[in-house]
């Protein structure tokens, strides 16, 4: 579908009209709805855009738009649009690169067995409805599929340590390893440094929980005494006694949980748990590497 929105089309006298007269249009397209808003949002950004240095108030509107794309791009819209994307880069100044792309996998199905019990921690974050989104430079790919892996626990209580990097993320018995009482680890030896930009992470979602204690560290070092990165810490209280962490707990889904890798260089991931809020064993399903080898 082809929208073209020329000047006069545009509100001259603030910010409601102008989104307000998107809202309308958006109303008025029926089953077209999110292209030809996404499409007239973007040809709107170009307009205000190029008025930036001579009027303060298309300058607000401008932002307005800026803050309608974020919302749009939340919410998974924004993307799909080559228009909205291309306008968005050249004229909304963009955090996202042209090269960057949408990290993506399979997702398990849902499966909710047994009872969960109240989930009493602090700052804890609501259980998602839908997956995470996250981008990653380009040419980033799984690299965790089938490497080996090893633990604080070297003989689990149910499954093996394989199952951590075997590709199924089911719930259920048969998918999951699980590990003793207390502070615990596991490691992916990725084979070769690479630039890691995601971990995406499945403890254990058959059942709303929250593990405690969930640190990801990145390092060369497969002792991890030396050269190590902490990319993810949600210990609020330091009873991990590895620093107090900035993250905060979540609820354990199908859709898993992403950590941003920053593109820290490292053979080996190290994720740590301290029990959860159904028991004090630590579960593993799944988790996914994703990064850039080096040459």
């Amino acid at each position: 579908m082809k929208t073209t929105l020329y000047s006069n089309d545009m509100p001259t006298d603030g910010d409601d009209r102008l989104m307000d007269a998107l809202l309308r249009e958006h109303a008025r397209a029926g089953t077209n709805a999110d292209e030809v808003f996404l499409t007239r949002l973007a040809a709107s950004l170009d307009f205000e855009t190029a008025s930036l240095p001579s009027s303060p108030s298309v300058k607000r509107r401008a932002v307005t738009l800026a803050l309608a794309a974020s919302v749009a791009l939340a919410t998974g819209l924004l993307w799909n649009s080559p228009l909205v994307r291309e306008s968005l880069f050249s004229q909304a100044g963009s955090s996202f690169s042209k090269k960057d792309i949408a990290l993506q996998t399979q997702l398990p199905p849902e499966l909710i067995e047994g009872t969960p019990k109240p989930i009493n921690v602090p700052g804890l974050v609501p259980a998602p409805t839908r997956a995470p989104e996250f981008f990653v430079p380009k040419g980033t790919v799984p690299l965790s599929l089938g490497k080996p892996v090893s633990s604080s626990d070297g003989d689990p209580i149910i499954g093996s340590l394989d199952l951590v990097t075997d590709g199924e993320k089911d719930a259920g018995e048969g998918y999951f390893v699980e590990l003793l009482d207390g502070l615990q680890w596991v490691q992916i030896d990725l084979e070769k440094s690479a630039a890691i930009h995601a971990i995406w992470l499945w403890h254990f979602h058959s059942q709303k929980r929250a593990y405690h204690d969930v640190v990801v560290q990145i390092s060369d070092d497969p002792q991890f005494k030396t050269g190590v990165t902490t990319v993810y810490n949600n210990d609020y209280d330091n009873s991990a006694e590895m620093g107090k962490g900035s993250e905060d707990p979540y609820v354990e889904t199908r859709f898993g949980m992403i950590v941003d890798g920053k593109g820290t260089k490292g053979r080996y991931v190290r994720l740590f748990s301290n029990g959860n809020t159904s028991n004090e064993m630590n579960h593993y399903i799944e988790v996914e590497v994703f990064g850039i080898s080096n040459p």
